[in-house]
């Protein structure tokens, strides 16, 4: 395997994508590389039936002696022509059945590729959402649906070429077995003369193609953060009037693209170009050389006449073997970018338990992002359940990050949080997040109806659903309209900023958490708008924990008590 990687230029991919398969996708691969084998020998077959065939049917006395007198006596036919009308109709079976057999290979190779498509876009997926929110926010979101939804699709197109790489491969070796016994000298020479062009193409053309890929990933990538970014504030961009620009930049951007994309599509016809020319000339060239030197070229004509069958057969097969390598180096850097997402640390929950019944505990608590100084240095405090409490100060201080260590987002550097007397730990974060309804400052609102917005991924249940509208005190106005289903359109679009709240809160209302959490909940909202809302959300949580952050002093007037936080402290 190690010598077939270097002569290939593989080794990194071969290195690389064992880690990536399970136990049954590389049992499934090594039957597919049987079948592949099989499907070499079936091919060879096809070729070889061929002379054999038109050799009888032309001469039937062939049948008088040899290896054909042998077969016709063991099968007792009575005639020449009963025979190879019997050997006609056994071909033409045989080659129904190839065609049959490579229709199956090809549905069952493209199946499973696409099974690995599945299978790597699903685990990364899983993974981004296993990962500590600490490492997610140092991600862009545009980057990793890239990852998730195209690059995850070129690693399967890798190990197809590599399926087909196999398959190629021992069709060559079969048919090259086949005329190295018929001539051996002459095809040692034909062989060193292909191969030293297989070998400098190799050298050229993925060197080439691992630039390109470079370029076409990186392209890719910023392509989609230019069309999420620029959709996700339309409304900011038609204000600037600057569409030029970013059009502009987006245009230089899939030109890059389309670029790399054109010199891969040439460089894939480039190898069968020059083989073919380089293979079926030098066959020309030795015909010319005999008649010149012997002024007859019958005797070598049948052997080069079998050569150019086997030619026939070999140089288009060795040409999609150039292809299919062309191709993975190309998306090489996909690989790479699959492997290290995929091998990155995540956060692993547990199935224990924690009951809140009295307080919340943070002891000693300091954190910080990847890079940066601390955000909180040794903050300790008491939350006891029930209590309506405010985190304020100015922006930057560290609230967001202060709450978002209490419901379990990040996980402090030092210091510990507990819950009644119980710590936060790995084995019992996930039953704690449980018990949090939050409501951010921003609601993410998608392009679907209120109910799947409010039960958000969860199973929806109608009297739940309309319980935490009634509560969020907008179910009245979702009845003049469609009800639970009212499309809110893509962000929230055909709602107003406080309807857009209202269904935030619906939303944290809708699996009766034991905590809620105002994060700047109520700051892009006008003063009476805001006074509504919080007015309801203290009757809904009446008889819930509530922690509000919040800039504006009227918005936490009915907490029980307030607490600044400036520059990662309690003052």
């Amino acid at each position: 395997m190690k010598i077939i990687s270097k002569i290939f230029f593989l080794k990194p991919i071969l290195d690389k994508l064992p880690k990536l398969l399970n136990r049954r996708h590389k049992i499934y691969m090594l039957v597919m590389f049987f079948l592949c084998i099989f499907y070499s020998l079936v091919e060879t077959l096809g070729i070889s039936v061929i002379m054999p065939f038109i050799s009888l049917a032309s001469d039937p006395q062939l049948l008088n002696s040899g290896f054909y007198k042998t077969i016709f006596d063991y099968l007792n036919f009575n005639s020449p022509e009963s025979f190879i009308i019997a050997l006609g109709i056994g071909i033409i079976c045989f080659y129904i059945f190839r065609a049959v057999y490579s229709v199956f290979l090809t549905y069952f190779t493209i199946r499973f590729s696409a099974g690995i498509h599945k299978y790597l876009s699903k685990n990364i997926f899983k993974t981004y959402m296993s990962v500590s929110y600490k490492v997610y926010a140092q991600k862009n979101s545009a980057e990793l649906m890239q990852i998730i939804v195209s690059e995850t699709g070129d690693v399967s197109k890798i190990i197809l070429n590599l399926l087909q790489i196999c398959s190629e491969f021992f069709t060559i070796l079969l048919i090259y077995a086949v005329i190295i016994i018929l001539n051996w000298k002459m095809t040692l020479v034909v062989t060193g003369v292909l191969l030293f062009m297989v070998i400098f193409l190799l050298s050229s053309l993925t060197k080439i193609n691992k630039v390109q890929g470079k370029k076409r990933l990186t392209s890719a990538r910023k392509m989609n953060r230019t069309l999420k970014e620029t959709f996700g504030n339309l409304k900011y961009v038609k204000l600037k009037g600057n569409e030029k620009t970013i059009l502009g930049n987006y245009d230089a951007t899939i030109e890059t693209r389309i670029r790399s994309e054109v010199i891969n599509n040439v460089l894939d016809i480039v190898p069968k170009s020059i083989l073919e020319s380089i293979g079926f000339s030098f066959l020309v060239g030795v015909v010319v050389f005999i008649v010149w030197l012997y002024r007859d070229a019958s005797k070598v004509i049948p052997i080069i006449s079998m050569y150019a069958l086997a030619l026939y057969r070999i140089l288009p097969s060795v040409n999609r073997m150039l292809q299919y390598i062309n191709r993975i180096t190309y998306t090489e850097k996909s690989l790479e970018s699959v492997y290290e997402n995929l091998n990155q640390p995540v956060e692993t929950e547990g199935t224990g338990s924690v009951e809140f019944n009295r307080s919340i505990s943070l002891k000693d608590i300091s954190f910080r992002y990847l890079t940066g100084k601390d955000v909180l240095t040794g903050i300790s405090l008491e939350i006891e359940k029930g209590e309506k409490i405010a985190i304020t100060g100015e922006s930057g201080g560290g609230k967001s990050t202060l709450v978002d260590i209490i419901i379990g987002i990040h996980e402090p550097v030092r210091g510990s949080v507990f819950i009644d007397d119980t710590a936060i730990t790995d084995d019992n974060i996930r039953s704690w997040r449980k018990k949090i309804g939050y409501i951010p400052q921003s609601i993410y609102l998608f392009d679907g109806t209120v109910a799947e917005n409010v039960s958000f991924g969860s199973q929806p249940n109608e009297d739940r659903i309309i319980k935490a509208l009634q509560m969020a005190n907008i179910w009245g106005f979702l009845e003049t309209k469609e009800g639970l289903l009212t499309r809110v359109g893509d962000g929230g679009i055909q709602l107003s900023g406080g309807q857009q709240q209202r269904i935030g809160i619906a939303r944290a209302l809708y699996d009766d958490p034991e905590v809620l959490v105002l994060d700047e909940a109520t700051s892009s909202l006008d003063n009476e708008t805001e006074q509504k809302i919080m007015d309801e959300i203290y009757t809904v949580s009446a008889d819930k924990t509530l922690i509000v952050i919040a800039h504006r002093l009227s918005t936490v007037e009915r907490c029980g008590r307030k607490i600044r936080i400036e520059e990662g402290k309690i003052v």
